[in-house]
């Protein structure tokens, strides 16, 4: 019991803590085994929410379901937190805490929406003014991310911060501990930000086989895979600077119109090969391909690269890729060779729609 009079702790700056990782606010409140046992287990589905993502065989329902584990777990431990935190104060100290507004709430509001903070405390206009100021930078997300990133990194710190120091009554006897909180939640949001788009640059990147709403499926330049990928799939790429296209990778690359409109095709031919098609077989350096993926190639009666009679040699640095449905793909037969400075990234999984959910082969 002195202890606790000694050493009373905040709920809410425990929930604040909690909320940047999952068992800090019980390891604040000396509940060490309980707080490294959350940290360790976030932690570890953190691990499998992201190998899930990277494997191609991992059904993206399991991912959703690590995500909800991960979000469920997120939520209870902001309660325990409170709890944990609670428990530990005399019961004197839990009443005078409740006879005013808490700075640590109100920080804690203000984080989780920009302005709530100040709306608690009853401060309306500054509190509104802040949410108005949270939704333009949404905006500036659209089409600046990056600057996005920082911006509202600063705003919220800067927010919170504000939000602690405007309640009349702080129990604190300095000021200390709230300048630390604030600039952590200033790394946690560079850190997060940062950290989500470097990953869909460079690791894994969500995109959609557009939808032609001109043309039926069937003729639809957009349907050139099928029935690899159809139009309204949404894929996931792997993207590596070491990665090597190999005979049969369905890849993403940029678009020989716009570059920034990814097209997906299938590895027909790698660097140095020499690629011909005759009677609809496909023939590197005059031996038949056996990718079952690459047989049949149709030929639509026009001039192409690669046609009987006219083999065509794979630049170095480049590979030849044609699309599944082949009768009706423009793929490197028409605009030649893709750049390997072009390729995004193997095409390995589809996500949605959940029917056509799977590994991409």
């Amino acid at each position: 019991m002195e202890n606790k009079q000694r050493h009373p702790k905040e709920p809410w700056l425990a929930v604040v803590l909690s909320s940047f990782w999952a068992g800090i606010g019980q390891i604040y409140c000396g509940r060490i085994w309980r707080g490294s046992l959350l940290v360790l287990t976030e932690g570890m589905l953190v691990c499998l929410s992201a190998w899930s993502i990277l494997s191609p065989t991992c059904d993206i329902l399991v991912t959703a379901g690590l995500c909800l584990v991960l979000i469920a777990i997120g939520i209870w431990n902001l309660f325990d937190a409170y709890k944990c935190a609670k428990s530990m104060n005399p019961e004197d100290f839990e009443i005078g805490r409740k006879l005013s507004k808490d700075p640590w709430l109100a920080l804690f509001l203000s984080d989780l929406i920009p302005g709530l903070g100040q709306i608690y405390l009853k401060r309306w206009l500054l509190g509104i003014g802040f949410l108005i100021v949270a939704g333009i930078l949404l905006i500036v997300d659209a089409k600046y991310p990056l600057l996005y990133v920082s911006l509202s990194a600063f705003f919220s710190m800067s927010v919170c911060y504000h939000a602690y120091m405007s309640v009349p009554i702080r129990r604190e006897p300095s000021i200390k501990t709230a300048s630390i909180i604030a600039i952590v939640i200033l790394c946690s949001y560079l850190f997060y930000g940062y950290s989500r788009h470097a990953f869909r640059a460079y690791v894994v990147g969500p995109f959609q086989i557009p939808v032609d709403v001109l043309l039926p499926p069937e003729i639809s330049a957009n349907s050139s895979m099928k029935p690899t990928v159809v139009p309204g799939d949404r894929i996931l790429v792997r993207k590596t600077k070491k990665y090597v296209p190999r005979l049969g990778d369905v890849i993403a690359f940029k678009s020989p119109d716009d570059p920034s409109i990814p097209w997906t095709k299938r590895v027909a031919a790698l660097p140095g090969e020499t690629v011909e098609i005759k009677d609809e077989v496909l023939y590197s350096d005059g031996l038949q391909v056996q990718h079952p993926a690459l047989q049949d190639i149709e030929y639509p009666p026009r001039d192409f690269l690669g046609m009987e009679g006219k083999p065509y040699r794979v630049p170095e640095d480049h590979v030849f890729v044609i699309g599944d449905n082949s009768v009706n793909s423009r793929d490197s037969r028409d605009f030649g060779a893709v750049p390997l400075g072009d390729v995004i990234g193997r095409v390995y999984k589809i996500y949605w729609p959940l029917a056509r959910r799977g590994p991409i082969e």
